[in-house]
């Protein structure tokens, strides 16, 4: 990588959140998903190979990173056209996403076929169709609340927010009720 590869990862990872002054844990954390050519984990951005950077430059923008003179999705689509699975990263995105919708597994899995025209499960998935199927599921949720939504990161803090004043939350895209003793009557 050159020194403006690097200087970019540098600005994306703090702009996005990931890299926060001295704790750095979720940036390293980050980091260690990637192998090096050796096989051991990277622990610098340094190592990065150019996939993968492009990787990181990704998931920074889906936690609301912009890239200056690009779409705003142009590091998402480029991974999308290079891999052939859907990342971990895309695949709880659609889970949490359909869990927010109140849907089950077999309701995704429609959705998923109906879609794509073969693929019933998450991780079947091509990147440009997780990415699809991710569009969608913000469309789906945007109509459902009346709020518009940037990414991932804002649909769960707006959540969140609601789900606080309602009584209820999201846990791995599950819902259910949270109920103290004023709502049980005692």
């Amino acid at each position: 990588m050159n020194t403006d590869q690097i200087k970019l990862v540098q600005i994306a990872v703090k702009a996005a959140g990931i890299r926060l002054g001295p704790a750095d844990e979720r940036y390293y954390l980050l980091l260690r998903n990637y192998k090096q050519p050796n096989g051991s984990p990277v622990t610098s951005c340094k190592q990065l190979n150019n996939s993968q950077l492009e990787d990181i430059l990704a998931i920074c923008e889906s936690q609301g990173w912009r890239m200056p003179g690009k779409p705003q999705d142009f590091f998402r689509r480029k991974v999308a056209a290079s891999s052939d699975f859907a990342s971990y990263a895309h695949q709880e995105g659609i889970k949490l996403l359909a869990g927010d919708l109140g849907w089950n597994e077999f309701q995704l899995g429609g959705m998923l076929k109906r879609m794509t025209g073969r693929a019933c499960c998450i991780s079947d998935l091509k990147p440009g169709e997780a990415y699809k199927v991710i569009e969608a599921l913000k469309a789906m949720l945007e109509r459902k609340t009346g709020e518009t939504y940037k990414n991932l990161n804002e649909i769960e803090s707006r959540l969140s927010d609601k789900q606080a004043e309602d009584g209820t939350f999201a846990l791995s895209g599950l819902r259910g009720d949270v109920k103290d003793d004023k709502n049980q009557g005692r």
